[in-house]
């Protein structure tokens, strides 16, 4: 597989999923970029102008996955990704917390994500990859800290859920299936203290997309490629 090829990116709308989508396109690659709005995002517009008929705009509402099916039409995808993730609630407390506000955070930070992979896997072609970017917080052996725990257990959720989608579908479809930490970026949610840029994100995370064509299995990374503990 060459150094380009087909990415769709999931949750593009801005941050972290608008540059990857940004990186995708200046390498080369045929982008499919989604968001809430779809075509009315002024950023995703934006990008359209530079790179032309390489970018797809799509609408995608994660809320009920409503127009994830249209996804499929470009196939084949080398690599999907899949952006989702909210904080939850403030006060980030397991005693605090109500039905609602779990629930809104583990469907967008974990089961979501997963559903949407199911439903795009057989577009995926074989050797390509499914990507969810997870976090380190989301790692049980690493946190020492033991801060943030409602974000932590719903990325906890998406790396074990993951695991399912993995060890059946993807392998037996010839996928390989990456977790990846992004690092601690430069956008609404990491604040404006975070060590790093998304520029600087989105370019280690395309590298590592692209140094895993072919090698099926599932992998936790970071954005240098280095691996995490689970």
């Amino acid at each position: 597989m060459s150094d380009t090829g087909r990415a769709v990116v999931i949750g593009a709308s801005r941050g972290i999923g608008l540059g990857l989508a940004g990186e995708f396109l200046t390498r080369g690659w045929q982008v499919t970029a989604t968001a809430r709005e779809g075509a009315d995002n002024e950023a995703l517009k934006a990008l359209g102008e530079r790179h032309g008929d390489r970018l797809a705009i799509r609408s995608v509402e994660l809320a009920d996955l409503s127009g994830v099916e249209q996804l499929a039409d470009h196939a084949p995808i080398d690599a999907l990704v899949i952006v989702a993730g909210i904080m939850g609630p403030s006060h980030q407390r397991a005693e605090q917390a109500t039905p609602a506000e779990l629930g809104a955070l583990f469907w967008t930070n974990a089961a979501a994500p997963i559903a949407l992979a199911r439903r795009l896997l057989s577009a995926v072609r074989r050797g390509g990859s499914v990507v969810f970017i997870s976090s380190r917080m989301g790692s049980v052996t690493l946190n020492e800290e033991g801060d943030r725990e409602l974000y932590r257990a719903s990325k906890a959720a998406l790396n074990s859920l993951s695991r399912g989608l993995a060890c059946h579908e993807a392998r037996a479809a010839g996928v390989g299936v990456l977790n990846l930490h992004p690092g601690w970026v430069k956008t609404d949610m990491g604040g404006d203290d975070a060590p790093v840029t998304v520029e600087q994100s989105a370019s280690g995370i395309v590298d590592v997309v692209s140094a895993h064509f072919n090698n099926p299995g599932q992998r936790f990374l970071d954005y240098t490629g280095a691996p995490l503990a689970w």
